[in-house]
């Protein structure tokens, strides 16, 4: 049975010193043949000899199980060179300590500053600082990452800052998010989805721009599109006319690399399509071989030394191996020396290892035998795959996947007790909990409780709810509480209410806009569920919500954000309740863009404008 590696978390107050202590205790352990740290050694560093096992080697051991790429990006980290002293840089205008910093650790110009996913280049945008925006820019700043910074920059008509942006991506040759002229790439992408080909083609014919452009959301090209939808026309068509073949998106895929996979086609139609690229020059790629079992190409392009581990998205070669139902590439890989675990570094802040993602797809899809290739190579039915738990969670409601799991030291947290909404269990882990007894790994955060961890799973589950709250002991304004209204909000009344009752002092914060969620996805709501976020609105607006409160990128407010959905019935609330349907106190550029009616009119609410005029709107 495999024994879990630590989950090494960065404690708030470590220093350099006692990570020095650290790295010689781990040194001392390898060197007199502990098991637990011998084999930690060998999961992080594939091929390192016990015996002739050093100090930098047990820097780079810990660096690694800490989420770094080196011992130096570690050490630089503890010396200050974090995601909060970049954005604090940022926002100050201070070139010369973001440029120190960046140099220290270059990966955190895309790395993510807070849970809520903002990256350094959106604080430059929203600031107004163009000059912060060439510098990150320098860096290597991808202006697709979350919130669109170009879009935003669009927004507030910073035409300096769009143009720094624009030229950059050009510069890359990346197509820009939206940079043509020519309000088309969303529908081009439509068109391409729902197989209108002639129609597709006349738009291209009519803009050429478009030929190479990348969707925002995920920098695919128009031949990626058709491609994976299995379009052999508009393929040929965009090929003769000058399509990159080796376009990547931000998966790192090519056109080739996703034929037919949004569309179930014959596996002569992917056969043509693959032919027709390759044949215009697109180059053979790992994902490739592995999807058409091309062992004797993986097998040569790793005796070159080629092939390395590439990753395509969240997915290494061993998981495209499993997704394809391809074992005897799994064998081969395995056997060339690949991770069974495919264990990396999330560009999170601290960095996070994740690992497990070939044996979470055997869970998800319940392949047994794959599976037991794994485990049987040392794969860890505990591994850690970001925001998606671990194989044995993914696998929990398959019966003898667990049972295969569990056989090989799988177990659950806290957390994932929670998801799976086993009350048993958590009452057990509660009474563990307060016993002194609980096992370390249900715990897989340090700090907190487990209520805490059962509160992050069990979303709107009311009993479970009503099993952890007593359990949990943060402040009433505590920003925790935040994402926990919201997920409470999201089902069971009962559990929005037994929150709310809970975290009353930051519903009233006038930084915090509670109420504007409430309105998100309005149209696609069935009249029931309309009724239940109004009535989830009235409960916050008499909890003492704020309707002033604006978001702190957008700069709507609660009833700016009902106007961009459309939500009449909630905009008619927020106006009985006081809410300012002119807004002239929006900023500067807000004003023509981010106001009521300006929303309600940009997304064509006719309705929700005549009832702000009716209230003064202009």
């Amino acid at each position: 049975m495999k024994k879990t590696l630590p989950i090494r978390v960065l404690p708030k107050h470590l220093d350099l010193d006692q990570l020095k202590r650290q790295a010689k205790e781990l040194l001392n352990a390898v060197l007199a043949g502990e098991p637990d740290a011998v084999s930690e050694a060998a999961a992080r560093y594939p091929g390192v000899i016990p015996e002739r096992f050093a100090l930098h080697d047990a820097q780079l051991v810990l660096a690694r199980a800490y989420g770094f790429q080196s011992w130096p990006k570690l050490r630089a980290y503890l010396n200050g060179a974090t995601m909060q002293r970049l954005r604090d840089a940022i926002r100050a205008g201070d070139s010369e300590q973001v440029r120190h910093l960046l140099k220290l650790r270059p990966e955190m110009v895309n790395a993510k500053i807070s849970d809520a996913d903002d990256r350094p280049l959106l604080y430059a945008v929203v600031d107004h600082k163009p000059e912060m925006v060439r510098l990150l820019l320098e860096f290597g700043a991808d202006s697709h990452a979350y919130a669109h910074p170009l879009t935003l920059a669009r927004e507030r008509g910073y035409d300096e800052i769009v143009a720094l942006i624009t030229d950059a991506e050009r510069r890359r040759g990346t197509p820009p998010a939206g940079a043509s002229a020519v309000a088309a790439p969303a529908n081009l992408m439509d068109m391409l989805r729902n197989g209108e080909e002639s129609e597709a083609i006349a738009l291209l014919e009519a803009h050429p721009d478009l030929i190479n452009s990348g969707d925002p959301e995920g920098g695919a090209t128009p031949l990626h599109c058709a491609s994976a939808y299995l379009l052999e026309k508009t393929a040929e068509w965009l090929v003769a006319n000058g399509a990159n073949v080796d376009a990547r998106s931000q998966y790192g895929n090519a056109p080739v690399d996703v034929v037919g996979q949004c569309k179930n086609g014959t596996p002569e139609q992917v056969r043509t399509m693959r032919t027709m690229l390759l044949t215009a020059g697109a180059a053979r790629t790992a994902r490739l071989a592995v999807a058409e079992g091309n062992a004797d190409w993986l097998r040569a392009r790793h005796a070159e030394g080629t092939l390395g581990n590439p990753f395509y998205g969240g997915d290494g070669l061993l998981s495209l191996a499993v997704k394809y139902d391809r074992p005897e590439i799994l064998t081969l890989l395995l056997d060339l020396g690949f991770d069974p675990d495919e264990r990396r570094s999330m560009n999170l802040e601290p960095p996070q290892e994740q690992w497990g993602q070939p044996l979470r797809h055997c869970a998800v899809a319940g392949k047994l035998a794959m599976a037991e290739m794994l485990l049987a190579r040392g794969a860890d039915p505990n591994g850690h795959i970001w925001a998606s738990g671990t194989p044995l969670y993914a696998g929990y409601r398959n019966v003898a996947m667990r049972e295969l799991l569990e056989r090989h030291g799988g177990y659950l947290d806290a957390e994932l007790v929670g998801y799976l909404r086993l009350t048993e269990k958590a009452k057990e882990m509660l009474a563990d909990e307060a016993a002194g007894r609980l096992r370390p790994e249900a715990m897989p955060h340090p700090g907190g409780t487990v209520g805490e961890l059962l509160m992050l799973g069990c979303g709107d589950d009311e009993e479970m709810l009503r099993i952890a709250l007593p359990h949990v002991h943060r402040a009433p304004d505590d920003e925790w509480w935040s994402e926990r209204l919201n997920d409470a909000r999201c089902g069971n009344p009962e559990c929005f209410r037994l929150v709310l009752e809970r975290c009353g002092d930051l519903v009233r914060r006038p930084d915090v806009t509670v109420l504007r969620g409430i309105a998100d996805e309005w149209p696609q709501l069935k009249p029931d569920d309309a009724k239940e976020r109004v009535a989830q609105a009235t409960i916050l607006l008499d909890a003492g919500a704020k309707l002033s409160a604006r978001h702190e990128f957008h700069k709507t407010t609660a009833l700016g954000h009902a106007c961009r959905w459309g939500a009449i019935e909630l905009v008619k609330l927020y106006l009985e309740r006081g809410a300012d349907p002119v807004e002239a106190d929006a900023e500067p550029w807000a004003r023509p863009r981010a106001r009521p009616l300006a929303l309600a009119e940009k997304y064509g609410h006719a309705n929700v404008a005549t009832t702000l005029r009716e209230k003064g709107a202009t």
